[in-house]
């Protein structure tokens, strides 16, 4: 049953994903019409040629190259689309696994779903060839997750134990969907990581979301950190936000820090320099 659905939504899945040198607006035209239009639908079906030629590029591609192979069936697999959504998906499964091309295409694919039904997405997630395609599927099930259901999205990526750059890229896209929503729950969840690249990103992500929006809420947040080093990643990266700052803003942000966290936050200003680099803004003369 999943074989199936994946089968008939792979090619909505292409349809809604850019084409390398095509216009956006004439695909959407033409795809929108083909159920509208039985006529036009019935002439494309009556042009062996093109069938044929898209057989004969399959046979071609694989020919070629790894590198113009794998170009060469993504192409195809674009092309067929409109026309035989037969010989795009059989061009997809021609795809090496985990080649760039065939992650693009499953990462489109997963978008479309999650659109539609999240637990349909992840169970077809589960069922790709690679640890690398199922990592790709379901960072970006959690990233479009992440629009309604941040909580959810967030325990999606750690459930699924998703290996090293594929996690810390996801979980950042996450956290700032969450921070945005609701920053005191989504540092409430960070505070939860053990020490780690993830954590630093995520914590800098929420001071950047939550220091505009609430200063005294961000600057309470720091104050009742009980873990000392991540107390001091969260000073170090509260601190580099607000050194990006114009002085009239960092003024306005840092009159409702209490005297222990200016303290704090002046402590960690050297290793923030370092994070922020020349992103300081210059004094106006």
């Amino acid at each position: 049953m999943l074989r199936l659905l994946y089968v008939s939504l792979f090619g909505l899945s292409l349809a809604s994903c850019d084409k390398p040198d095509t216009s956006d607006a004439r695909h959407g035209d033409e795809t929108r019409s083909a159920s509208a239009s039985p006529t036009r639908h019935t002439i494309r079906e009556e042009e062996p040629d093109t069938q044929k030629n898209l057989q004969e590029r399959i046979t071609i591609a694989e020919r070629l190259d790894p590198a113009e192979r794998e170009k060469e069936l993504a192409a195809i697999a674009w092309d067929a689309i409109e026309t035989n959504q037969e010989v795009a998906h059989q061009a997809f499964e021609k795809l090496t696994p985990d080649s760039p091309e065939k992650i693009r295409l499953i990462q489109h694919y997963a978008m479309l779903l999650a659109s539609q039904n999240i637990d349909e997405a992840i169970e077809w997630a589960r069922t790709l060839e690679s640890e690398k395609e199922i990592a790709a599927a379901l960072s970006q099930i959690a990233v479009s997750l992440a629009e309604t259901d941040p909580p959810r999205a967030a325990n999606l990526l750690v459930d699924s134990e998703i290996p090293g750059r594929e996690f810390d890229v996801a979980i950042v896209q996450v956290i700032q969907r969450w921070a945005a929503k609701s920053p005191s729950e989504a540092a409430d969840w960070v505070a939860m990581f053990s020490p780690s690249e993830a954590r630093k990103a995520g914590v800098t992500v929420i001071a950047e979301r939550w220091l505009p929006q609430n200063a005294p809420e961000a600057f309470r947040w720091l104050e009742n950190i009980k873990d000392p080093e991540l107390r001091k990643e969260t000073a170090r990266a509260m601190e580099g936000i607000i050194l990006q700052q114009p002085q009239e803003t960092r003024d306005e942000w840092l009159q409702h820090a209490n005297p222990q966290i200016l303290i704090e936050l002046d402590q960690q200003r050297e290793q923030a320099l370092k994070d922020v680099g020349n992103n300081i803004p210059h004094p106006e003369n």
